[in-house]
């Protein structure tokens, strides 16, 4: 790890990291990781931004922050990423590392598996960054969304993966809060992973079901689980994706912001669950995402 004196400290360093992952945070299309450049990005830099693929727009980038290009690479982030990073934070980064005489190269060393529907773009990535003589791996789900017929850069979630390799403490949001029926009384969106992709059919949902044996920890950090409805229910909440995909369970996520406070249930275990009621477009399917609630059925 660097000294205090080498770059400010550990606050600096996840700083960097966090506002480095924001800038890289991308999706599937065309082409293989295989076919990288001599850098290891890989970029297309060449083709006009409306011919660019998802994986393209994501070498691309890398490509502009390796080389100090802070303008060109910040141009690629969506207009919700531009939300939750500014110009001017990303230039003090890039600055006061350059000042302090670090490195810096971020490189792709896995693409995972890769979904593309309509405007929304997604895709599992393995990334190397390298700060000086600190190499940092990073896996993510990250995201694209489709603006202006052009790829954008999504924003996305990564408080996991730095909390994981010791660089950056959790994220803190503050607690969710609730009303009495268990809704969220703010943005229901709160501490979601690009959220554009989620579309919305109900800002708050409560419905009963049966844990499947399905649950595991995403790479994005959340809980993830189906939940078995009943018949009448299965009808109205669930689509052909979950049939196909899922056994006809309705995906269930729990955010990190609230894994402290909702318990994950164990396969076979009757359960309430409430929270929003979305499609994911990149996917397909429906979700209740995030659970603000799971508590054990009467």
């Amino acid at each position: 790890m660097y000294s205090s004196h080498s770059l400010g400290g550990r606050v600096l360093l996840a700083a960097t990291i966090s506002l480095i992952v924001v800038f890289i945070a991308g999706a599937c299309g065309g082409g293989s990781d295989n076919e990288a450049s001599p850098n290891g990005s890989g970029a297309t830099a060449s083709a006009s931004p409306a011919d660019q693929a998802p994986l393209d727009v994501v070498r691309a980038t890398l490509d502009e922050l390796n080389r100090g290009d802070v303008d060109a690479g910040y141009a690629n982030l969506s207009s919700e990423a531009r939300k939750e990073v500014s110009l001017e934070d990303v230039r003090r980064v890039i600055n006061g590392l350059r000042s302090a005489g670090v490195s810096l190269t971020v490189t792709i060393d896995r693409v995972g598996n890769q979904e593309i529907a309509g405007d929304f773009a997604e895709i599992d990535l393995t990334l190397s960054v390298q700060l000086g003589e600190t190499k940092v791996p990073v896996d993510d789900t990250s995201s694209l969304v489709r603006e202006d017929g052009a790829w954008k850069i999504s924003d996305h979630f990564i408080q996991t993966a730095l909390t994981a390799v010791g660089l950056a403490t959790p994220l803190s949001q503050g607690p969710r809060r609730l009303d009495d029926n268990g809704c969220a009384t703010g943005d229901p969106m709160q501490g979601v992973y690009a959220p554009s992709r989620l579309k919305i059919l109900d800002p708050c949902l409560t419905v009963t079901g049966t844990v499947r044996n399905d649950i595991m920890n995403a790479q994005d950090g959340d809980i993830t689980f189906g939940l078995y409805l009943s018949d009448a229910d299965k009808q109205r909440l669930v689509n052909d994706v979950n049939i196909a995909n899922y056994d006809g369970a309705l995906h269930i996520e729990i955010v990190p912001q609230d894994q402290a406070r909702v318990a994950t249930p164990k396969p076979g275990d009757r359960v309430t669950v409430t929270g929003p009621w979305v499609t994911d477009l990149a996917h397909g399917h429906n979700e209740i995402h995030p659970a603000f609630k799971i508590e054990p059925a009467e």
